[in-house]
């Protein structure tokens, strides 16, 4: 390489990097990337404890929650093409965190197909992992 392409770059990331704001902005970014795992489980439970107070809701109406954040329009032969409300699919995972089995149950048999099959084909595969993290 040539040297005084080699001596500006050095010379601009000395300059650029004498700013403070740049710092403080490259200081944050440095501890985001070592603490998301903790900020990540701080936001979960964080989560589960506003979700708590809603337990007593009916496991009809969380199966039917989680059809509607599925297939938001509401017209079954498009549940497949129709987007998905994957924030609603969050709150109702922590919802029934408690009694999963009975609201795949009555998933089951208010729409004919297992709730855990639904949240695979909505959801990709990271955010079906969490998913399933959060209601076991």
């Amino acid at each position: 390489m040539n040297p005084k392409v080699i001596k500006a770059a050095g010379v601009g990331a000395k300059r650029l990097l004498s700013n403070k704001y740049i710092r403080i902005i490259l200081l944050i970014l440095v501890i985001l990337l070592f603490f998301r795992g903790r900020i990540r489980k701080m936001i979960r439970e964080r989560k589960e404890r506003q979700f708590d107070n809603n337990e007593t809701q009916d496991v009809n109406q969380i199966a039917q929650q989680y059809r509607s954040a599925s297939n938001p329009r509401g017209v079954s032969w498009m549940i497949d093409f129709d987007g998905t409300d994957e924030d609603a699919i969050d709150k109702l995972a922590y919802q029934s965190k408690k009694n999963f089995s009975s609201i795949a149950d009555a998933y089951r048999q208010k729409f004919g197909e297992t709730l855990t099959d639904r949240m695979r084909a909505e959801l990709d595969t990271d955010d079906f992992q969490s998913w399933h993290n959060i209601i076991t």
